[in-house]
């Protein structure tokens, strides 16, 4: 399966110890894709250089692992809304799932077999499947 993961969901991953960062080293081990963009690298390196900037080895931690995740182009319109250019990539990527952080995304429909997912949704999804649906 092909999953996208936004901006925040990288940085949870990175910076905080828990189910992010798990989710993040399971897609691998269990075989599905991880797709991203440049617009990602952008946002993560921003933030991470702005609100945690005492944790130096964040940068290295994200650098070398988006460097295993395959590349999309980004979309650029509308240029105000990294969020919709973010779902847009994945969808044009052929995504099956963009897992968000931010509660605004996962209240979008994003039209066609994409689906926008929470983390802890996507791990059920992606990694330990409920056997009872």
């Amino acid at each position: 399966m092909k999953v996208f993961l936004d901006t925040h969901v990288w940085l949870s991953a990175i910076v905080f110890p828990g189910l992010c960062a798990e989710l993040l080293l399971a897609i691998d081990a269990a075989g599905h894709t991880l797709l991203t963009s440049a617009l990602v690298r952008r946002e993560v390196h921003s933030v991470l250089a702005r609100k945690f900037a005492r944790h130096a080895a964040a940068i290295t931690r994200f650098d070398t692992l988006w460097a295993c995740a395959a590349r999309v182009p980004d979309v650029s319109d509308p240029a105000d809304d990294a969020n919709v250019r973010l779902v847009a990539a994945a969808g044009a990527a052929g995504a099956e799932v963009f897992v968000a952080g931010d509660q605004r995304v996962l209240g979008w429909d994003p039209r066609g077999e994409m689906r926008i997912a929470s983390p802890r949704a996507a791990w059920h999804t992606l990694v330990a499947p409920d056997p009872a649906t």
